[in-house]
């Protein structure tokens, strides 16, 4: 790629703060662009608004799905934002060009039950490390944390014997986040079992890492647990839940987010707790698909009893 495709990534990186997921994915996405130009022999400074219509059409022709082509459009829009800055380009040729539409979707959520049933479930699977798992999911669907922002957790970030924390949200940003009394006593009885880890792993001889003290969350050899780990930890458990097939930790986040919408809240105060920039990106949650209102209809009617 051009060498202003890696300044701009190690731009992205370095100031605007953006995850190694993201970077890893507008890397990719530059690369289609850097591709295309190469193939149509295009010149990155003289591009037109017109050539990136082309560009966003032809990805449509080789199947990419909407989600995916506004990504990279908007990568490609932040790269010229950058050239412009930079005084290596005049104009920025994607600004102008319109996302695609994509169609309504409510995200994979839990209803309340459901999600208290998984929170639990660990102490009856008997796999892994019970007060750790049941401290995650407890943790997840209380604070409505992505799953970075978890892994992130450090042991000072928690707050008032546990009821709040401090994490690092997308482009670094700090929020506050809160535990429910049943998430409390999760992660406090998590703790204790956390910390006969650490003692007893510091009396052994030859360990090949060092005990990763400051992490909240560890796996069983006492390293820091990374988001693949937490995923890998719910595949577990879903394994053994036909009903919870798919699920992912952002899944918990939906759940929160959902709750509080159904149960009447402030969308700006979900915003918030979410760590949403756009309100935009919040407002999904008020559109209600027809399984959950027919599910919450059933419930709330004495007379419901719909035909299945």
């Amino acid at each position: 790629m051009d060498t202003v495709f890696e300044d701009y990534l190690a731009y992205s990186a370095g100031v605007r703060h953006f995850s190694e997921k993201t970077i890893e994915a507008y890397r990719n996405d530059l690369k289609l662009f850097s591709d295309w130009l190469a193939d149509n022999e295009l010149s990155f400074t003289k591009v037109t608004r017109t050539q990136v219509r082309i560009f966003v059409a032809d990805l449509g022709n080789r199947h990419f799905a909407p989600a995916s082509i506004n990504r990279t459009l908007s990568c490609v829009r932040g790269l010229y934002r950058y050239a412009l800055q930079k005084g290596l380009c005049t104009t920025n040729p994607a600004a102008v060009v319109r996302n695609l539409k994509q169609p309504d979707k409510l995200p994979r959520f839990l209803f309340p039950d459901e999600a208290e049933r998984f929170c639990e479930f660990p102490k009856e699977a008997g796999i892994l490390w019970y007060a750790r798992d049941a401290a995650i999911f407890s943790s997840l669907y209380s604070t409505g944390c992505r799953a970075a922002e978890l892994q992130g957790l450090k042991i000072t970030d928690l707050k008032g014997d546990c009821s709040w924390a401090i994490v690092q949200g997308k482009g670094s940003k700090e929020r506050k986040v809160f535990f429910a009394d049943f998430a409390r006593e999760a992660v406090q009885r998590y703790l204790t079992e956390r910390a006969e880890l650490i003692a007893y792993l510091k009396e052994q001889d030859g360990l090949k890492t060092p005990v990763a003290e400051d992490a909240l969350f560890l796996n069983c050899r006492g390293g820091a647990l990374t988001t693949q780990g937490i995923r890998y930890i719910i595949n577990r458990y879903t394994a053994l839940l036909p009903n919870y097939k798919k699920l992912t930790p952002h899944a918990f986040r939906h759940s929160f987010a959902s709750m509080f919408i159904t149960r009447g809240a402030d969308i700006r105060v979900v915003q918030e707790l979410l760590g949403h920039s756009n309100l935009s990106t919040t407002q999904i949650y008020t559109k209600l698909d027809f399984d959950h209102l027919a599910k919450v209809y059933d419930e709330g009617h004495p007379r419901a009893k719909r035909k299945k």
